[in-house]
């Protein structure tokens, strides 16, 4: 992406495709299910120790833009994982915002 064609969260799909060609293409061709599961877990823990840092719940702090990083590297990590497993992740998204939405939210006794 550049200045004349600002980056939106709509560009994701055909992002991940790129990232998943060139992880390809630098060699990373060794079980990419596997890899970008991997990947896709070490980012959620990041963003977890990001968390913890900034609210105070670790040995030493962090400035909430690491929060902010590391969500963006989840994102980025789970559109890469569902273009190399072939998961329509917009499908997929709809799937489970149907039966969120059906849930009770809060049980209030």
């Amino acid at each position: 992406m550049d200045e004349t064609h600002p980056f939106t969260l709509a560009d994701l799909p055909a992002v991940a495709a790129d990232v998943a060609a060139k992880l390809a293409e630098a060699g990373f061709t060794e079980a990419p299910h596997l890899r970008q599961t991997l990947a896709l877990a070490e980012e959620a823990g990041e963003l977890v120790g990001a968390v913890r840092r900034h609210y105070g719940m670790a040995r030493r702090t962090g400035p909430f833009s690491d929060i902010e990083a590391e969500l963006a590297d989840v994102v980025l990590t789970a559109f890469v994982t569902a273009h190399t497993m072939g998961i329509d992740l917009e499908r997929a998204l709809a799937a489970k915002l149907a039966v969120v939405y059906t849930r009770g939210w809060r049980d209030d006794r």
